[in-house]
């Protein structure tokens, strides 16, 4: 039986996973096991069921290998995802070619957001392809050149005019990346779902304050639980050595 499953995830064969009445087939690896775990990230699905609709687009900022893509993709009305990992990108375009319904809805993206359209430098604190890739970590080991590209830049080259909800989980990146969205953000007030790093911050404290005046161009902010806090909350010494993830609304949650 274990030599089975081994060989399951050796040579990942398509699975449908089946969630709050959606499905949708991705290849059997880590990420499906982890997927299906009830600790594996158990709120978005709830977030995305409150915030998605078929009126509006999402941008899903660190895609992954689509999971939150092709969940997203069954709510919103288009998915623009964005993965600079070139490995995880890889398998991100299998995972959206093994759902045809869906794919026509999704837009793929291997594109690194940065402060400049340029090549950057991207890295991964293991071999890539593992959830664990930022622009933070460019000086380890496993790192690539990939295309850069400002947020105002890909709006623009996307013509995109109807986002309402971005969801950003970019180990880290969220430092170099969000100030270059205030623009957008203060001028259509998307619904943002934020995975926050602070742990990999050269300077928690101070790049965290940065991050506040940022997000506090928004009127409200919760825990990805609903709970309902003050940014200054963010630098409490807790908070400041983990992953955490928030949503920040001008509406409720």
């Amino acid at each position: 039986m274990f030599a089975r499953w081994v060989h399951h995830f050796i040579k990942p064969r398509p699975i449908t996973i089946r969630w709050n009445g959606k499905s949708f087939t991705i290849l059997g690896n880590l990420e499906y096991l982890l997927f299906l775990s009830k600790s594996y990230e158990p709120n978005t699905h709830k977030i995305f069921e409150k915030y998605l609709n078929q009126n509006y687009s999402y941008i899903d900022i660190g895609a992954f290998i689509g999971s939150t893509v092709l969940y997203g993709a069954h709510l919103a009305k288009k998915v623009y995802a964005i993965e600079p990992d070139p490995i995880a990108f890889a398998e991100l375009q299998k995972n959206v070619a093994l759902n045809p319904l869906l794919q026509q809805k999704i837009e793929m993206h291997q594109k690194c957001l940065y402060t400049r359209s340029e090549k950057v430098k991207f890295g991964s604190m293991a071999r890539g392809g593992d959830s664990m890739s930022s622009l933070l970590f460019a000086d380890l080991k496993t790192s690539w050149l990939v295309d850069g590209i400002t947020f105002q830049e890909f709006i623009k080259e996307n013509k995109i005019t109807d986002c309402n909800f971005i969801k950003m989980d970019i180990e880290g990146g969220e430092l170099l990346v969000l100030p270059t969205m205030r623009q957008f953000l203060e001028k259509e007030k998307p619904i943002l779902y934020l995975s926050m790093h602070p742990h990999f911050f050269k300077n928690p404290e101070a790049d965290t304050k940065a991050l506040i005046d940022v997000l506090q161009i928004y009127k409200n902010i919760y825990t990805d639980n609903g709970k309902k806090i003050n940014f200054n909350d963010l630098l409490t010494e807790k908070r400041l050595k983990k992953r955490y993830a928030i949503i920040v609304t001008d509406g409720d949650f």
